[in-house]
């Protein structure tokens, strides 16, 4: 019988579609885009990929690169330098500012009253030589110049019997920071106990003199500085003796 025969027959094994064999395979490395369009993404390079090789810098590039790093180390130390001396000159303009500031201040309350304040003098720079004194001064009071070299310390030379010393001999003094009082001789007993109240509060640092010639009734001098009053403002002399004793090319020297 025909259906008898093929009973014993064995079937063939089907084939398995392409798609179903690479089941369970890793797929090779590839980059592709997101399905929105975004950037790239990286996958996982496939086993066995060759890298790159790392490619080593020429003796030449080496120098070339070594030479930068100096020039951009020297260009930052040069900035640095530049900038620190921009910081020290703006300091010093500040100050110097700052002391003609204070120096218009002081001199505007020295001449408050009676008294004018001048940097008149014969000479304030020193130089070799200026100990031998000049035949006069050409400014009176004086308040610098060439001078005699033995000074006169501090103290008061105005009695009517004693000689007061030579000018040549102050001008020394006023080099070694001491400040004269100069007034003249005829002064009433009142403010002639002023100005000697003004050596009693400055004794280390005042000479007082006697001098005919005087316009005014006092003059203070210092080194390269004068304040001439016409009467005597004691608070005034002394604020002149704090500012400007020992300010001298000798200053301190006794």
């Amino acid at each position: 019988m025909a259906s008898g025969k093929g009973k014993g027959k064995k079937r063939p094994p089907a084939k398995r579609p392409p798609a179903a064999r690479a089941q369970g395979t890793r797929p090779p490395a590839t980059t592709g885009t997101a399905g929105d369009g975004s950037a790239p993404i990286a996958t996982t390079p496939a086993a066995g990929t060759p890298q790159p090789a790392k490619v080593k810098a020429t003796r030449a590039e080496r120098l070339e690169a070594a030479r930068r790093a100096r020039q951009r180390k020297a260009l930052l130390t040069r900035a640095g330098i530049a900038g620190a001396v921009a910081l020290l000159v703006l300091i010093v303009a500040v100050v110097v500012v700052n002391d003609k500031k204070d120096a218009k201040a002081d001199q505007a309350r020295l001449t408050a009253g009676s008294c004018t304040y001048d940097t008149r003098s014969d000479r304030t720079d020193p130089a070799p030589g200026n100990h031998v004194p000049p035949a006069s001064y050409k400014v009176d009071p004086p308040a610098g110049g060439n001078h005699d070299p033995s000074p006169p310390g501090a103290g008061l030379y105005d009695k009517a019997d004693q000689s007061p010393p030579t000018d040549a001999r102050l001008v020394h003094s006023l080099e070694h920071g001491f400040v004269v009082l100069w007034h003249r001789p005829d002064l009433d007993e009142a403010d002639l106990d002023a100005i000697h109240g003004v050596f009693d509060d400055h004794s280390d640092d005042v000479i007082v003199v006697r001098r005919a010639s005087l316009k005014g009734k006092v003059v203070a001098t210092s080194w390269g500085r004068r304040l001439l009053c016409g009467e005597v403002e004691p608070a005034r002399l002394s604020e002149f003796v704090d500012l400007y004793k020992n300010k001298s090319p000798e200053g301190g020297i006794r």
